[in-house]
């Protein structure tokens, strides 16, 4: 069974306390997103890379440039969507109307700790992620790489 299509390279997946599924998305050359997956549904790709503004697709509900974002990972932690981004070198947080759709995105972590990867809501209520500096793509720190526990 297919639940959605038009998805380019989803990243991380969410759920929201309402049971709404949220993807965060690896863009082709120009725009990364993030998307509320509605059953049923196409998302765009390959045609819309980013916001499209045709009826035969969704639009997605944030849009970075990839230089911005790449993101890497997903969490629905305290009513906000938190998306670690990899080229980006920062945590995006999102947040999260009563009904589906978001709030202006801000940059938490802008160039401290490298490339970002996998923001996890423990059961605990905090929040945690990792950098990816020793993956050949970064510029890794004598103390590379970490896990992080988000306080902001």
């Amino acid at each position: 069974m297919v639940h959605s299509m038009g998805h380019r390279n989803p990243q991380g997946l969410g759920w929201d306390d309402a049971g709404r599924l949220y993807s965060s998305e690896l863009g082709d050359n120009t725009w990364d997103e993030v998307n509320l997956i509605e059953p049923g549904e196409n998302h765009g790709w390959p045609v819309c890379e980013g916001e499209c503004g045709n009826a035969e697709f969704v639009d997605p509900l944030v849009t970075w440039p990839t230089s911005e974002a790449s993101p890497s990972g997903l969490a629905v932690h305290d009513g906000h969507l938190h998306v670690a981004a990899l080229r980006g070198q920062q945590l995006w947080q999102v947040p999260l109307t009563g009904d589906g759709s978001v709030g202006e995105p801000a940059a938490l972590f802008q160039g401290e700790h490298g490339r970002l990867r996998t923001p996890v809501s423990a059961p605990d209520g905090t929040l945690w992620g990792t950098t990816s500096n020793r993956d050949g793509n970064g510029t890794p720190g004598p103390d590379d790489d970490q896990v992080l526990r988000v306080t902001r």
